[in-house]
């Protein structure tokens, strides 16, 4: 049997470890001559937060700054994530990169609809690295994607 990935995600919070997460993805990209798809997830305001929001900011000006305070978030993480990854890729011969998306959405939902989309055989990604009691009650991305997914993760 052939084993073969054509396609894999590489999905990150551009947290401390994320580097050396985003650095092995590429190295399986290049050693499989797979396309790498870059994916960062904006989870959306707790419940909580949204309240808050909500009951402080009046409705007029949520309205008429919403779509220019997304937008500047999603341009500033679009940098960040285009320094990112050519500060970890840096001095690599070969960018196996072929799309970097922000998506807002549940983390670990979006992580897995990705992978369907651009039919990948496989997900990277990193861990927080909660403690046992910490994932037992916050959960955690890397977790739910595993428990998940099809592909390997």
């Amino acid at each position: 049997m052939d084993y073969a990935i054509r396609a894999l995600l590489c999905a990150t919070d551009l947290g401390p470890r994320s580097p050396d997460v985003l650095r092995h993805a590429a190295g399986l990209a290049r050693c499989f001559g797979a396309r790498l798809h870059i994916l960062h997830v904006i989870e959306p305001p707790s419940d909580f937060a949204q309240f808050w929001i909500n009951a402080t900011v009046p409705e007029e000006t949520r309205q008429a700054h919403e779509t220019e305070v997304y937008a500047s978030v999603h341009q500033a993480l679009r940098q960040r994530l285009d320094t990112y990854c050519l500060e970890a890729l840096e001095g690599q011969a070969e960018n196996p990169i072929a799309d970097i998306e922000i998506i807002e959405g549940p983390p670990a939902r979006v992580i897995l609809e990705q992978a369907r989309r651009i039919d990948a055989e496989l997900i990277v990604l990193g861990s927080h690295g909660h403690s046992a009691i910490g994932e037992a009650v916050l959960g955690s991305v890397a977790h739910k994607v595993t428990m998940k997914a099809t592909v390997p993760v």
